[in-house]
């Protein structure tokens, strides 16, 4: 039955630099390598951070991608949410505007805003609905006057500028 030697006692941890091991790396070298002294956890380097880094759980600032998800999201939330709430009450304006242009009333209103149901709070005027607020109003006659107008001027410009002449 053959006999195992071992170089080192078996409770140890690592190979010491004199073992098979270290040798058969260096080369077999008989020399006596001198002792290399112990890296500390921050003296250690870490890996560059792209694509070749494994297993990186963690940023390099101590954060999870959990946590890191979390706030990107809040901070989005916190963005679309009244930008959404704007876009809205735009479309509203823009729809009680369409919808007067061609109403046969009298009165029309030629410009307003959109306002928050309860505009008490940051809550209320996130979720508590729109309303519109007419604030500038004008006779059918003179709204159909100006458009002639505007389409008066609009064409006369087309037509001096195609004949080469300078615009008004």
């Amino acid at each position: 039955m053959p006999t195992v030697t071992r170089s080192f006692p078996a409770t140890q941890a690592t190979d010491p630099p004199t073992s098979a091991r270290t040798r058969v790396l260096e080369g077999g070298s008989a020399q006596r390598q001198p002792p290399r002294p112990a890296t500390t956890a921050a003296a250690r380097p870490r890996p560059a951070p792209g694509p070749r880094a494994q297993g990186a759980a963690v940023a390099a600032d101590g954060l999870p991608r959990w946590a890191k998800g979390v706030v990107i999201g809040g901070l989005l939330l916190a963005v679309a949410m009244p930008a959404t709430v704007l876009m809205s009450r735009s479309m509203l304006v823009q729809e009680a505007l369409a919808a007067e242009s061609g109403s046969k009333a009298a009165m029309v209103c030629t410009g307003g805003n959109a306002r928050a149901v309860d505009s008490s709070s940051i809550t209320g005027w996130l979720f508590g609905g729109s309303f519109f607020s007419c604030g500038d109003w004008e006779t059918r006659d003179a709204r159909v006057q100006r458009e002639r107008d505007r389409y008066e001027t609009n064409y006369m410009a087309r037509e001096r500028t195609r004949q080469g002449l300078p615009p008004n």
